[in-house]
């Protein structure tokens, strides 16, 4: 695949931290120093459910299928209006 090369629906850790950062602010009671915060992560980081990463890997050709289809209509948008199609690439 072409692009996006940077894409945050495409990088499954983006998605990852954020699972993590809800998990670790929901702690109770919730972590006031740095050492705390880094424990808590680590207790967070070892609990992790396989099914969440599972789902991440298994949700990734349809992550891509998504953002093909995302590029090749902003690349029609933008071609139609200078009077032109563009077939998207897949």
């Amino acid at each position: 695949m072409e692009r996006p090369a940077r894409s945050p629906d495409l990088n499954p850790i983006e998605h990852l931290w954020d699972y993590l950062g809800r998990e670790v602010a929901a702690l109770n009671p919730p972590p006031r120093s740095l050492h705390e915060l880094k424990q808590g992560l680590l207790c967070v980081w070892s609990s992790l459910p396989i099914p969440v990463s599972d789902n991440l890997i298994n949700s990734m050709g349809n992550r891509c299928h998504q953002c093909i289809q995302t590029v090749g209509e902003k690349e029609a948008q933008f071609s139609r209006g200078f009077g032109f199609i563009i077939e998207p690439t897949i």
